[in-house]
């Protein structure tokens, strides 16, 4: 489902292990050219959570986006949706499509996805980027517990409202007037799809328990000692920015840009902003601490 596709996305599919991946490019055709990679969140499809943003980076970039799979126009397997599989995901997309070495973007789930890459492949990374990144709030064991537990998934696992889904998107972001009808009618469909609502519990059961040893995680995520640009909005419900300290400690050198009208979408909110701290961060010899 690619509805809301905006023009200058160059659309093709791959497969990874047998699941088709929808991959979206834009920007630089050239050979050579800087890759930049995008990873969106939980719920999200490329066109939801880049459109506004991308269409602003420095056109010199080669832009790779893809639906992960269980959600957008990718396949929907039953997987175990954990760490080791997106991994292993993204790794067969980033040898189909960025073999160099490229710029690593995620936001949160995706967030929590390039910085697991970012640790475990150095070598493949110029420059990592977290736009609120999951994995960074700090949370008792138990309510990892209590949302990985056989009860929460099949709550997880119940057909949607209408209203529930309207409500969810209104909360990501700090100005709900700014999730347009067409946004608001795709997430609708792809809720009312099994495979999709499978997905989302299968994370909230498996990638997401990775999160409950928050120290041990973030002992391995600090493996990553390149240069890094953290983004978060200030009115984040969904990982509150309270979080940002978190992914501070982890990435004492990173530079830092917080969007003080932008909820947990500040690529959606405040894309100018984004585009040109994404566009600096980029083009720069060498990052700063903020």
């Amino acid at each position: 489902m690619t509805a809301g596709l905006t023009a200058g996305w160059r659309e093709r599919r791959i497969v990874c292990a047998g699941i088709g991946i929808a991959v979206f490019e834009r920007g630089s055709t050239a050979d050579g050219a800087r890759a930049l990679v995008l990873v969106h969140g939980l719920g999200h499809w490329t066109q939801a959570a880049w459109d506004a943003f991308a269409p602003l980076l420095d056109p010199a970039l080669r832009v790779v986006a893809f639906d992960l799979p269980g959600f957008g126009a990718s396949d929907k397997p039953d997987a175990a949706y954990d760490g080791p599989f997106f991994a292993h995901v993204l790794d067969c997309v980033l040898a189909e499509t960025a073999p160099g070495k490229i710029v690593l973007c995620g936001h949160s789930v995706g967030g929590y996805i390039a910085a697991n890459y970012a640790a475990a492949h150095p070598e493949r990374l110029e420059r990592l980027i977290l736009i609120a990144p999951a994995g960074f709030l700090r949370a008792a064991a138990l309510l990892y517990m209590l949302i990985g537990s056989p009860v929460a998934r099949w709550i997880f696992t119940r057909r949607p409202g209408r209203n529930f889904v309207n409500r969810t998107l209104d909360q990501s972001v700090h100005d709900p007037s700014l999730i347009g009808p067409a946004i608001r009618e795709t997430a609708y469909a792809l809720a009312l799809q099994p495979e999709v609502r499978r997905a989302f519990a299968g994370i909230y059961t498996g990638a997401i328990q990775e999160f409950r040893d928050g120290a041990a995680l973030h002992r391995r995520l600090a493996t990553w000692t390149g240069p890094t640009l953290l983004i978060w909005g200030r009115h984040d419900r969904f990982i509150p920015i309270k979080a940002l300290e978190t992914a501070r400690g982890v990435y004492p050198a990173a530079a830092v840009l917080v969007c003080e009208h932008s909820g947990h979408l500040p690529m959606v909110e405040e894309a100018p902003l984004v585009a040109d701290a994404v566009n600096a961060f980029v083009g720069q010899t060498q990052t700063r601490p903020a």
